[in-house]
């Protein structure tokens, strides 16, 4: 989609001022990190000042462009292969480091980002402010210092110091460019939107933060306290204004109404409301354009309400700027329907539950689950949608039994649809159901072997490498072949021969053995290792580590032997030369392991917050929504599948045909940092309720902070 030109002035405007504003962040953070450990990072950082700076304004160009065209695909880190990403312990730190820079800029600059966002809300067209208006968000820039960090250093722990620490620094130069900015569009005559109110979860809550934990669910309130039932009773006793709305209520005019039934006149008047709405060009004409005809019918007390509160909740509802512009037909084809059940049942007008408001949430529950335009789950359900609508609007008859058969045939379809996403994703489930299997036999072998080194002396690489790595290649070889295949016997032998190799008796004959074992028992090595993907520095340590340990029990061995055999030196040099062929059948499966993570004292602590984070994933069910912070950005999920012993987790993205496969530890992580949240902590009927009543009785709060 093309950008607006004054949209993309501000774009390259910013752009250009980034190079000195990452100068500034650098030679900020430099200054910092001058004490102790930090010095080194702080040296190697001005030394490597240009790749950092220049990663920075990448990183930053392609995520604002990606802002702009709501690029809403996922970076690919993580293990696995196709459209599966396992994310692990080890994966989601960066996303909770970012979060936290994210939030750290936010709270710095909270009311110019705000400001700001009147101004970008204004270029892109929306008549109301929000977040996502500004291509330039707190996480776009936590993100492009992420990747900065990651050019300067591969360590993660060092990546992580090297954020926190420029974050800091560019949350303060940011308040000032972000207020820069919205004096230079200012002046450029870009007049500033309005903040759309937003109902805040309660009164006493405050600004919600990450690191807040929320239910994952609302209930919905019953009639006793009702925000329905509160709103019906304001509009008791309201007043028509010449603009068609309702004044503030009048105290005199009780709140009760005695009677529901409809006259034939309103009756009449709400028909032509109908055919007039179908005869409009807008595709979801609000109701309360046409509130005038229905309130000049002289109706009852009841069909006052009735005709107010439909119409009150669905423009709220159908302006909600978050709601996929597909949907917005949908929804206003239930004006009438719903205000006929609103008129004929006085539950509808006291409780949230009701049946016919339960139908507009789980349309609106649905709608927000799919922001990308062109989202194939989403036409599919506006297309089943807008033909049940239609059916239920022409029906002679309507009452809430209508309407709990119209969710019935929601909720077959979306169980339909749920069971092709997870045939769909049948390759995924199988390869983690296998994985799942591969890590409980590595845990048990991993405990034996553990037991079995207990009284062997060895260095801490290699004693990790033996219980750990050749854990995974026994049980990779357990799943794949079988537990009494001869790949099977052939790593437990080998891992029996190298806890031999590194005790070896003291006896000429051992010498002799090792010898003749050494140049098998590497190739052997290699080749498991090679099966599991340990390489790199971690290799090299094990294997020269290993080097060590047998050149010197060989010298030993030579002080006291009697003919002159190869030197231990010569071992060396045999075994170093060793060619071996790569192993056929590599592992093709994910890798599972748990790798180094981020300092502990950076992270939530406590038994407290652990036992939350357990409760929050234990509440996940098949089929239900959830928000996920992966990849640096929220995601909106759906859980497809949850392994038997509850380890792995496959949710469906974004994009269609894209998943996301995170470990239960994870996802735990996930949670304790704030970044597991509700799809939706009050549904769009409750928040339009609310919205209403602020509204009829002037308390609406001022602009709130609607970022998300």
């Amino acid at each position: 989609m093309p950008i607006a030109p004054l949209l993309q002035r501000f774009i390259d405007d910013e752009l250009a001022r980034s190079g000195a504003l990452v100068s500034r962040v650098v030679a900020g953070t430099v200054q910092l990190l001058t004490t102790g450990r930090d010095a080194e990072l702080g040296a190697r950082l001005k030394r490597l000042a240009d790749r950092y700076e220049a990663a920075f304004l990448a990183s930053l160009r392609k995520l604002v462009l990606d802002n702009v065209g709501d690029s809403r695909v996922g970076s690919s880190a993580g293990s696995g292969f196709g459209g599966l990403q396992l994310m692990d312990e080890s994966l989601v730190e960066s996303d909770i480091e970012i979060s936290r820079a994210m939030q750290l800029i936010d709270s710095t600059a909270e009311w110019e980002l705000r400001e700001l966002q009147t101004f970008t809300s204004t270029l892109i067209g929306q008549s109301h402010v929000t977040a996502e208006s500004n291509p330039f968000r707190p996480v776009t820039y936590a993100t492009a210092l992420w990747d900065a960090a990651g050019a300067v250093t591969s360590v993660a722990a060092q990546q992580a110091l090297l954020l926190r620490t420029s974050a800091g620094v560019a949350a303060g130069l940011l308040k000032n460019a972000w207020a820069a900015a919205s004096t230079r569009l200012e002046s450029q005559g870009v007049e500033p939107g309005t903040y759309r109110t937003v109902v805040l979860p309660s009164a006493g809550s405050g600004r919600a933060t990450l690191g807040a934990a929320r239910p994952m669910a609302t209930p919905a309130p019953s009639a006793a306290g009702s925000p329905l039932a509160a709103l019906v009773a304001g509009l008791a006793g309201a007043r028509l204004t010449p603009s068609g709305g309702l004044a503030r209520p009048d105290p005199a005019v009780p709140a009760s109404a005695a009677s529901a039934s409809v006259r034939p006149a309103f009756a009449a008047a709400l028909a032509a409301v109908e055919q007039a709405m179908r005869a409009e060009h807008d595709p979801a004409p609000p109701l309360r354009r046409h509130l005038p005809t229905l309130l000049g019918a002289a109706p009852s007390l009841v069909e006052r309400q009735g005709a107010e509160l439909v119409a009150r909740v669905f423009d709220d509802i159908l302006s909600d700027s978050h709601l996929p512009d597909a949907v917005r037909p949908l929804l206003a084809a239930l004006q009438a329907p719903t205000l006929r059940v609103v008129l004929a049942d006085a539950s509808a007008r006291q409780s949230l539950d009701h049946v016919v408001w339960r139908v507009v949430d789980r349309i609106g529950e649905v709608a927000l689950a799919y922001p990308r335009a062109g989202d194939s789950r989403l036409a599919a359900f506006v297309t089943f949608g807008a033909a049940l609508a239609h059916d239920v609007a022409t029906l002679p008859r309507i009452d809430a039994g209508t309407f709990q058969r119209a969710l019935n045939q929601l909720d077959a379809f979306l169980a339909e649809q749920f069971r092709t996403q997870l045939r769909a994703a049948q390759p995924t489930v199988d390869t983690l159901q296998l994985g799942e299997r591969r890590a409980l036999v590595e845990e048990h072998l991993a405990r034996r072997l553990a037991d079995q080194m207990a009284a062997v002396r060895a260095t801490p690489a290699v004693r990790r490498f033996v219980t750990d790595t050749w854990a995974k290649v026994i049980a990779h070889d357990v799943v794949q072949h079988g537990e009494r295949s001869d790949a099977v016997v052939g790593d437990l032998k080998t891992a029996d021969d190298l806890l031999w190799s590194l005790q070896i008796p003291d006896h000429p004959q051992s010498r002799q053995r090792l010898v003749a074992l050494l140049p098998g028992l590497l190739q052997r090595l290699r080749a498991g290792m090679d099966l599991v993907g340990f390489g790199g520095a971690a290799r090299q340590q094990v294997l020269d580590e290993l080097m060590a340990i047998h050149a010197d029990a060989l010298r030993r061995a030579t002080s006291s032997a009697p003919a002159p055999l190869a030197s231990s030196e010569e071992i060396v040099r045999r075994l170093r030369e060793e060619v071996v062929p790569s192993r056929s059948g590599a592992d093709s499966l994910i890798d599972l392991s748990s790798m180094e993570t981020v300092p502990a004292d950076a992270l939530p602590s406590g038994v407290a917050d652990e036992a939350d984070a357990d409760k929050r994933v234990d509440a996940l069910r098949a089929a239900s929504r959830a928000r996920l912070f992966l990849h640096g950005r929220w995601n909106r999920v759906q859980l497809l599948w949850q392994s038997d012993r509850g380890r792995f987790f496959l949710f469906a993205g974004e994009t269609p045909g894209r998943h996301h496969s995170i470990t239960r530890r994870a996802l735990e992580r996930l949670a304790a940092a704030g970044l597991l949240q509700p799809h939706q902590t009050k549904s769009i009927v409750q928040r339009a309720v609310e919205h209403a009543t602020q509204q009829l009785d002037g308390t609406e709060a001022p602009a709130p902070h609607t970022g998300r």
